[in-house]
C-alpha cells in the first residue's frame, strides 16, 4: 500500500470510529431514559400506565389464570428489561472488565439472568394473551427466543472460560436488548421522514407494519455479527464499498439521533409525553 493509500485508509477508519463513538454516546444518553420510561409507566407513576400491566398494578379483578400469567409475565419483562437497558455500560467497559473482574463477573450474571427472564416473561405474555397481531406474536417470539439463547450461551461459555465465544454471545444479547428501544425509534423516524408510507390505518396493517416486526432486531444482529467477526480478523473492504458504508452509517447515525430526540424530548414523543409531564411537575 502506498503512502497516499495508507493515509486515506486511516481517514476512513477514523471516520468509522467516530461514527461508532457517536452511536455509543447517543445510546449512553438515550437508553437510561428509555429505562426510566419503562419503570415509571410500569409503576403507574406517569399519567398513563401500560395497558398490559394495568389490571395488576391497579388492583383490579383478574378472574382468569391466563390473565394472571399474562400480567405477571409482562411485569417480569418490564422489570428485567430495565436491568438490561441500564447495566450494559458496566459490561461493555474494557476498564471495568480488566481492572474489576468481580464487578464484571457479577454484573454479567445478573445481566444474563435478566435476559432469560425478560424473554420468558414476554413469551408467557404472548402465549396467554398474544401481541397486537398474530404476525407480531410470531416476530416477538423469535426475538425473545434469540435473546434467551444469547443470554444462556454467554453464561455457558463464560463458565467454561471460552471468553471469545462468551463475548460474541454477549454482543448478540446486547443487540437483542436494543430491539425494544429501536422498535419505537424506527416507527417515529419512518412516520416523520416518509409521512408514514406503508403504514396501515386503524387496525389494518401495511407493508411497513410487517417489515418493522423484523427490522427492529434482525439488522442489529447482522451488525453484531459483522463486529464479532471483525474483532480478530479485520475485514478488508474495497475503498468504494468502505466509503459507501461510511455514508450509510453517518446517515443512520443522524436519523438515530433525530429519532431519540423526537421520541424522548418532545411532548408528542412516546416517552416524552410521559416523562416531560413528570419533569414539569
Amino acid at each position: 500500500m502506498n503512502t497516499r493509500s495508507a493515509r486515506l485508509d486511516t481517514i476512513e477508519n477514523r471516520l468509522l470510529r467516530r461514527i461508532g463513538g457517536a452511536f455509543r454516546l447517543i445510546a449512553l444518553v438515550g437508553l437510561p431514559t428509555f429505562g426510566a420510561y419503562i419503570v415509571l409507566r410500569a409503576a403507574g407513576t406517569t399519567p398513563r400506565n401500560f395497558d398490559q400491566w394495568h389490571a395488576l398494578v391497579a388492583g383490579l379483578a383478574i378472574p382468569r389464570a391466563g390473565d394472571w400469567i399474562a400480567n405477571l409475565g409482562i411485569g417480569l419483562h418490564f422489570a428485567m428489561g430495565t436491568v438490561l437497558v441500564s447495566a450494559w455500560p458496566i459490561l461493555l467497559s474494557s476498564r471495568i472488565r480488566s481492572r474489576h473482574r468481580a464487578v464484571h463477573r457479577w454484573t454479567g450474571r445478573v445481566y444474563v439472568s435478566a435476559g432469560v427472564l425478560a424473554g420468558a416473561g414476554g413469551m408467557s405474555f404472548i402465549l396467554t394473551h398474544g401481541a397486537y397481531t398474530p404476525a407480531a406474536s410470531v416476530a416477538f417470539t423469535i426475538w425473545g427466543a434469540v435473546m434467551m439463547l444469547s443470554a444462556a450461551m454467554a453464561f455457558v461459555h463464560a463458565r467454561a472460560k471460552r471468553f471469545d465465544r462468551h463475548r460474541a454471545w454477549a454482543i448478540r444479547l446486547f443487540a437483542m436488548v436494543l430491539g425494544s428501544w429501536v422498535f419505537d425509534l424506527e416507527i417515529r423516524a419512518w412516520k416523520d421522514l416518509t409521512g408514514g408510507v406503508g403504514m396501515g390505518a386503524g387496525s389494518s396493517s401495511g407493508p411497513f407494519d410487517y417489515a418493522i416486526l423484523y427490522l427492529f432486531f434482525v439488522p442489529n444482529l447482522l451488525v453484531a455479527e459483522y463486529f464479532i467477526r471483525n474483532l480478530h480478523t479485520r475485514i478488508a473492504l474495497p475503498r468504494l464499498l468502505k466509503w459507501s458504508v461510511i455514508a450509510a452509517s453517518a446517515l443512520a447515525c443522524a436519523v438515530f439521533a433525530y429519532a431519540v430526540v423526537a421520541v424522548t424530548a418532545t411532548p408528542a414523543g412516546k416517552y416524552g409525553k410521559h416523562l416531560l409531564q413528570i419533569a414539569g411537575g
